[in-house]
């Protein structure tokens, strides 16, 4: 076999999904080898190799994921005597085996295959007063495998166990974090070698044990580990006064006393780092936890008052007795550390999750129960995939119901079907997880009940008990919201300044703000999001042209005053019918995902994308193509004109452009709109020929759509020219 090693053996490990490299005795041949990492080459790739190389030694790739959020990692123990140790403390030594040894040995130790969370680093932990050290091996490293050729021995590397290929990865042992600390903390203590002799051991085993009590071990840890360490065939009296040892070091506060806090910290640290807790960060300065009662899906942030409750719970029943909030807090900020800076980044999602390609809804379950959309339907599981984060008030959406009908809503909130249509874009559209988004606008009179459709749409998309926000007065708190919050409904705005108009479209469309994080320095933090949103109002407070393009626009007539029923009564009506809703919209997200890359974008919309997705879902609504697009562009074009024709200055430019065409200069023009006699401005006129020139060039789509065409003519030495004329009183209404 000697003379076709990789070529023998290499096919077996890719049938295993597990990456190979050819190897020089221990150096690989390759480079930029650890590129291989990234998954098993395809046949032809293969066959190359083996041709290649046949006769090369063969070296297993480590970091590979093997499930449950693990990876193959490896113990590489380079010293005989600490062989037991390391076996001992895995658990592969014992007489209750909880595990499988698959290892193989060269010329001197042994390598021990392990599972470990992907967050290992290539560790290298030190011997000391002579002894030799035991490397853990994860993403990055190779190790060669049995049959190859030891370079310094001329033999094969040996099995050592049973061969990985033949076992189950779940069966490997299981290395933390713990363990790589009590590891460091005994072969890095000068009393290690002494045990290992088993000459002399008392006073030096007293102090090991110290050692252990300081560093969180459990007593059935610490026998273990000088069971490990002694000699076979000791006949000294360490184990049987080990207990006492141990009891006697835990008296003296070794573990809490003393050095009380810093040892309770590390301990509470320990404990977490051991539970089935897995910490990362969203890679924007964030840690984030999940937790084993709330599944692997839904993330809490280590700052947050929510995880310091669980880590409170966790101490306590771990110690049986209370735990301060000194040792707390600074467990807690310790765990915020580790995961910003040893643990790997991921995206957290509010709410939604995916692509074009796939749809994941956070349930918002005790379990972590999610909706996963794809382009076959839609169905209801468990993933960690996608993690989520679950704002301040969040509540959970009902399991949907397939074979529901969308029609049940239109009948319920007693929409015509214009309305209708333009509530089913939005919703679909929010439902898309990367955005951009229509703004949803509900005007009414009082009674016309808008906040009520507001606050089902919520219900339906993004359920929180803040239902109905007011409409803040800065960016910054605008951000905050979309932070906690999927979808934002505003209640009852009035008013808008233009810096919120600006910040509500950076909103729809993706961006954000840099502000100071604090008074004193000159950090800046940088808030950026991309959410869906709703505003309700009676009339008027959204009147600038860039929202108004990115608009979904619905007028809700006032309802009828007899036969009213109270909102109590309504709520628990949608209740009901709320299942069937959401299995039916999901439904037709999932034509969204199967029609996207082939429909075309809608030209007649300024929000192409975000009209592309709700294009790609009219087939599954039982509609027309382009009837819903076609809605949407009428309704923006009736409410931009609407605006437009209140606003001062088209008002002055319709009245100026009746007797003709208006061309010459910017400067020109603001003197035949400004009143000549007193200078008085208006109010909403520019007052400078600057701000004219910055106002027209904003408005000339909305005032092109209301009859009043807007050209600019260049520049000279006298300043802008411009060309402004009236389309005809009956050109008739654009055709959609």
């Amino acid at each position: 076999m000697s003379d076709s090693i990789f070529g023998n053996e290499a096919p077996k490990y890719w049938e295993r999904n597990l990456p190979v490299i050819p190897v020089s005795g221990k150096a690989p041949i390759q480079s930029g080898w650890q590129g291989n990492l990234g998954g098993i080459p395809n046949d032809e790739k293969q066959k190359e190799l083996v041709a290649t190389f046949r006769e090369k030694n063969i070296g297993l790739l480590l970091g590979v994921p093997i499930g449950d959020e693990k990876i193959l990692a490896a113990a590489d123990v380079d010293d005989d005597r600490l062989t037991k140790f390391t076996l001992h403390l895995l658990g592969l030594n014992r007489a209750e085996r909880k595990a499988i040894l698959a290892g193989k040995r060269g010329k001197k130790g042994a390598t021990i295959f392990v599972r470990a969370p992907k967050s290992l680093k290539n560790t290298v932990i030190q011997g000391k007063s002579g002894l030799g050290n035991i490397d853990f091996l994860a993403t990055g490293k190779m190790t060669v495998m049995p049959p190859s050729i030891h370079p310094d021995t001329g033999r094969p590397y040996e099995v050592h166990g049973k061969p990985l290929l033949e076992v189950d990865f779940s069966e490997l042992p299981e290395i933390t974090e713990h363990q790589i600390k009590l590891l460091k903390a005994t072969i890095g203590s000068e009393y290690a070698i002494v045990i290992i002799t088993g000459k002399a051991t008392h006073d030096a085993g007293v102090a090991l044990a110290a050692v252990l009590v300081r560093a969180a071990a459990t007593d059935d840890e610490i026998v273990q580990i000088f069971t490990g360490l002694l000699p076979d065939g000791y006949e000294g009296n360490t184990l049987l006064e080990l207990r006492g040892w141990i009891e006697s070091a835990r008296d003296k506060n070794f573990d809490a006393g003393g050095e009380q806090t810093n040892s309770l910290t590390a301990a509470i640290v320990t404990l977490a780092l051991n539970s089935s807790m897995v910490l990362f960060n969203d890679g924007d300065g964030t840690a984030f936890a999940t937790l084993p009662h709330l599944g692997q899906s839904v993330a809490i942030r280590v700052g947050s008052s929510s995880f310091s409750l669980w880590l409170r719970h966790l101490a306590h029943n771990a110690l049986e007795r209370p735990v301060s909030s000194g040792p707390l807090r600074e467990a807690a900020a310790t765990l915020e550390a580790i995961a910003l800076f040893d643990h790997e980044s991921q995206p957290v999602h509010a709410r939604i999750a995916g692509n074009k390609k796939g749809v994941v809804i956070d349930l918002g379950t005790a379990n972590g129960s999610v909706v996963e959309v794809n382009q076959t339907g839609w169905q209801v599981g468990q993933r960690a995939s996608h993690k989520f984060v679950r704002g301040a008030g969040f509540e959970a959406l009902p399991v949907p119901q397939h074979g529901g009908d969308l029609g049940a809503l239109q009948t319920f909130l007693s929409l015509d079907d214009h309305n209708y249509r333009l509530l089913i874009a939005f919703l679909i559209n929010a439902l898309n997880p990367e955005g951009p988004y229509f703004i949803l606008l509900v005007e009414g009179e009082q009674g016309s009940g808008k906040s009520f459709v507001c606050e089902i749409i919520k219900r339906i998309i993004d359920p929180n008990k803040a239902m109905r926000l007011r409409l803040p007065d800065k960016p910054q708190d605008l951000m905050i919201q979309a932070k906690e919050y999927r979808l934002l409904i505003f209640d009852n705005a009035s008013g808008m300044k233009a810096e919120m108009s600006d910040a509500l479209c950076a909103l729809a469309t993706g961006g954000g703000i840099a502000v100071r994080k604090l008074y004193s320095d000159g950090d800046l933090y940088v808030m950026s999001y991309c959410r869906p949103f709703a505003v309700n109002g009676i009339s008027g407070y959204a009147n600038r042209p860039d929202l108004m393009e990115r608009a979904i626009p619905i007028k809700l007539s006032p309802m009828p005053e007899r036969g009213r029923r109270t909102e109590a009564e309504l709520l628990a009506e949608f209740d009901k019918l709320l299942p069937g809703i959401l299995g039916a919209l999901y439904a037709a997200v999932s034509y969204a995902i199967r029609n996207y890359d082939t429909i075309e974008p809608p030209r007649n919309l300024r929000m192409a994308d975000a009209a592309r997705w709700v294009a790609a879902a009219e087939i599954g609504l039982d509609e027309k193509p382009g009837v819903i697009i076609d809605a949407i562009a009428q309704a923006q074009h009736e409410f931009v004109v609407e605006r437009v024709q209140d606003d001062p200055l088209f008002m002055r430019l319709r009245a100026l452009t009746r007797r003709g065409p208006f061309q010459g200069y910017i400067g020109d023009l603001f003197a035949e709109l400004v009143d000549n006699q007193n200078r008085a401005f208006e109010k909403g006129l520019p007052q400078t020929p600057s701000n004219l020139s910055n106002q027209l060039n904003r408005m000339k789509p909305a005032m092109a759509k209301a009859g009043v065409t807007v050209e600019f003519l260049g520049k000279d030495r006298r300043g802008k020219k411009i060309r402004i004329f009236s389309a005809p009183d009956d050109s008739g209404p654009p055709k959609f």
